[in-house]
């Protein structure tokens, strides 16, 4: 009989410690949630004010620097950015293309050809 009552206040224990964990992360989870959706809202508001041209002010606290020059200078840093990816800078080296007389060739006409069968 004891070991039945010792038996039952340890599962009784157990369920407890259970359920206080659960309660637990429960508490947790939910706290979580509220904080996403308040800084959730928070960058909507953010995002809200920059479309609308409300953003400006964040940074007419530097007296130094407008938001004209900061872009001026988002500008110019996209720019050679893209100049660095595009292929423009690149010398293009061609080398004339060796054209066999037999007849399996695919090759394309040479550039001097058409422009003989242009004129």
């Amino acid at each position: 009989m004891e070991r039945e009552a010792a038996s039952l206040k340890q599962q009784y224990c157990s369920i407890t410690v259970m359920n206080v964990i659960s309660s637990l992360f429960s508490v947790a989870s939910l706290s979580f949630c509220i904080l996403l959706s308040v800084q959730t809202s928070e960058i909507t508001d953010r995002v809200l004010d920059l479309e609308t041209g409300h953003g400006e002010q964040i940074f007419h606290g530097v007296p130094s620097f407008s938001v004209d020059q900061f872009n001026s200078l988002i500008q110019e840093r996209v720019d050679e950015l893209l100049s660095q990816r595009s292929y423009e800078n690149f010398s293009k080296i061609r080398i004339a293309r060796q054209v066999s007389n037999t007849p399996d060739c695919n090759c394309p006409p040479v550039e001097g050809s058409l422009k003989d069968a242009d004129s």
